[in-house]
């Protein structure tokens, strides 16, 4: 997704393919419909119709969503070879019809970058979350879940107030449940429909039992359940 106004002097001349990184797609070096190739970056998520993809030092503007290559398990390392990088509704993603994706090896999945709710869902969200699109992260804030919405989406309340946009591409969503308590979450930072979104890891939510003795409700004591 491109909301950034980056300002770049650069001459490119290449004949087919050009040897990028996910950095330099993400930052606005690359035109729609260019022809790149990415070698040795990391699956972190793996979903029916792609992976999403990571490169060290696995920061900001450092996460992809490749459409089209699957039986990829997360960890795997590949090459891609003649993706064409394209914007599908402001998500920057890399298309594979036309391009070869290979095993080069295995390897542990990228630690996930750890932020709070408010880094991400805080207004401004767009410039706030645009650099970790795509990106493995961890929403290390406290939350409860506060509505259940359509399409397999819901929304929990961080403990600052922010609310967390969720989908179940990679959860199940049917286990969600009103009230509802996380210690923090775990996935892919998604842009869909307008809305940054947190895929979260099948495994990616660590739920906490948020029950308080009605005589101990202070906020501080909310908040130690979390820690």
């Amino acid at each position: 997704m491109k909301r950034i106004a980056i300002a770049l002097l650069f001459v490119l001349v290449a004949v087919g393919a050009q040897a990028a990184t996910i950095y330099d797609i993400q930052t606005g070096l690359y035109a729609e419909g260019d022809i790149v190739d990415l070698t040795g970056v990391t699956v972190t998520a793996v979903r029916y119709n792609g992976v999403w993809v990571a490169e060290a030092p696995f920061g900001a503007y450092n996460g992809i969503w490749v459409y089209g290559p699957t039986g990829f398990l997360a960890g795997d390392i590949i090459d891609i070879v003649g993706g064409e990088y394209i914007e599908y509704y402001d998500l920057s993603e890399i298309l594979t019809a036309n391009a070869t994706v290979t095993l080069v090896g295995t390897g542990e999945v990228p630690a996930p970058i750890m932020l709070n709710a408010a880094d991400l869902f805080d207004a401004p969200v767009l410039a706030d979350a645009e650099p970790y699109e795509s990106c493995l992260i961890t929403i290390v804030d406290g939350m409860i879940v506060a509505e259940i919405l359509s399409y397999g989406q819901w929304i929990a309340m961080a403990l600052d107030g922010t609310p967390v946009l969720f989908d179940d591409y990679l959860y199940d969503s049917s286990t969600v449940i009103l009230d509802q308590c996380y210690n923090n979450a775990t996935g892919i930072l998604d842009f869909s429909y307008g809305d940054f979104k947190l895929q979260a890891l099948v495994d990616g939510i660590m739920l906490t039992d948020c029950t308080v003795a009605t005589d101990e409700v202070t906020f501080e004591g909310v908040k130690a359940l979390y820690r």
